[in-house]
């Protein structure tokens, strides 16, 4: 018997409703009442057309939350979830979705920033009176430090394992923070998430699904789903001393 995973990013409805972005279509097709019926459509074709189905969802919000849980539980499906935002973007968040007839063994929520924050300790720096002042101003003009702003980052990272026709197998689903200007940032969540999957799966198969906004030719699309791939460096922190080496496979 077969399992089959689709991953939706079905949009933060406090994003999706922006004329000022989205000002090709008509304003009623933003609203969230409109979107949510294509939503609950389209999730009930996978359903209902499909056998074994497994769900990751992205951006989840407080506002959909309760019609999603409430229809996936009239589908006979059991939906996992963990919101981490704010109340400026709905508090998104991510979650699986899995047919009660699966058997669940195991689920795990890992924030990223926190993960990294467990394997970082910050520098012991000395201080000079003569060159402080000089010092300071220089670090005004320095670059963000990749490692801190990954820390800062509170996406998560869910892993579920299920037993289907006695054979188990893990799902996980992340979504990476959209931040194109700091492709550091992005490479240090791209090596930590699947490291984490094969640490959390014990190199038992598993499938990551996901947005993870970079495409096929970006380094973090190699690092994420190339064996053995060693085409890249992780940055270094000049703030924190991080005890961490990536692992290629």
């Amino acid at each position: 018997m077969t399992v089959r995973v689709v991953s939706y990013n079905i949009l933060v409805p406090i994003y999706a409703d922006r004329r000022e972005i989205y000002s090709r279509y008509r304003s009623e097709f933003l609203k969230a009442d409109y979107r949510w019926n294509l939503i609950r459509s389209q999730l009930e074709q996978e359903v209902h057309r499909h056998e074994n189905t497994i769900i990751c969802l992205q951006e989840l919000s407080l506002t959909l939350l309760p019609a999603l849980g409430l229809v996936f539980r009239q589908w006979n499906y059991t939906l996992f979830h963990h919101l981490y935002g704010g109340r400026h973007n709905d508090c998104m968040g991510i979650g699986i979705a899995i047919p009660t007839s699966m058997k669940r063994n195991s689920l795990s929520i890992m924030r990223i920033g926190d993960f990294i924050h467990s394997i970082s300790k910050p520098r012991e720096k000395q201080v000079n009176l003569l060159t402080s002042e000089c010092d300071m101003q220089e670090q005004q003009h320095d670059t963000p430090d990749p490692w801190e702003s990954a820390m800062a980052r509170i996406n998560a990272l869910i892993c579920i394992q299920v037993t289907i026709s006695n054979k188990s197998i893990y799902i996980g689903t992340y979504h990476m923070p959209c931040l194109y200007k700091e492709p550091g940032m992005m490479l240090i969540h791209s090596a930590i998430v699947k490291d984490l999957m094969f640490h959390l799966t014990g190199g038992q198969d598993f499938i990551l699904a996901g947005d993870f906004n970079f495409d096929p030719t970006d380094i973090c699309y190699k690092a994420l789903t190339e064996k053995n791939y060693d085409g890249y460096q992780i940055p270094g922190s000049s703030t924190y001393e991080i005890s961490y080496r990536h692992n290629a496979e």
